[in-house]
């Protein structure tokens, strides 16, 4: 099996994985710099801290060390323009975003954290972002989660309501 061909094949079982999606942003005040990830795990909470990975040729990963600071957002399932929008798919309408001291964050997403960067790990094509949280943001009830599997989004089913 060639090399291409394993990373093909781990490409596609890894998607098997079914994760949630958000959006990491970083700015000073002007538009803000974002990347999609639904590479992000929580990694401790004494201190709290997070992680995401990105490209290492990712501008907006390289953004968000070079401000230091950042905020992770879980979007909710009606948030899949927003996640195309840091995917490169540009949404015609401006992005919904709100400013929290020196943080921007998104509005209504179904959690944000605001961080500052702790440490930034090798990963191979990837860097490895860790981030120690400063700030929680989010509403008393979530709506449904935006999901990521086999290469596409994905939806929880609607719960049942029971009599």
């Amino acid at each position: 099996m060639t090399a291409e061909h394993k990373q093909s094949e781990f490409r596609r079982l890894i998607g098997r994985f079914a994760t949630g999606v958000a959006v990491v942003l970083t700015g000073d005040g002007g538009q803000p710099e974002g990347l999609t990830v639904n590479s992000l795990t929580s990694l401790s909470l004494d201190p709290l801290l997070l992680l995401f990975c990105a490209r290492n040729e990712s501008r907006s990963a390289a953004a968000v060390v070079r401000n230091g600071r950042f905020s992770v957002n879980v979007l909710a399932a009606t948030q899949q323009d927003v996640s195309g929008h840091f995917a490169g798919r540009r949404m015609a309408r401006p992005v919904p975003i709100e400013h929290h001291g020196g943080w921007i964050a998104l509005a209504d997403a179904n959690a944000s954290f605001l961080c500052h960067v702790e440490r930034v790990h090798p990963g191979g094509d990837h860097a490895i972002i860790v981030g120690r949280v400063m700030h929680i943001l989010g509403p008393e009830c979530a709506d449904q989660p935006l999901l990521y599997y086999a290469g596409g989004y994905a939806r929880l089913p609607a719960p049942a309501v029971s009599g």
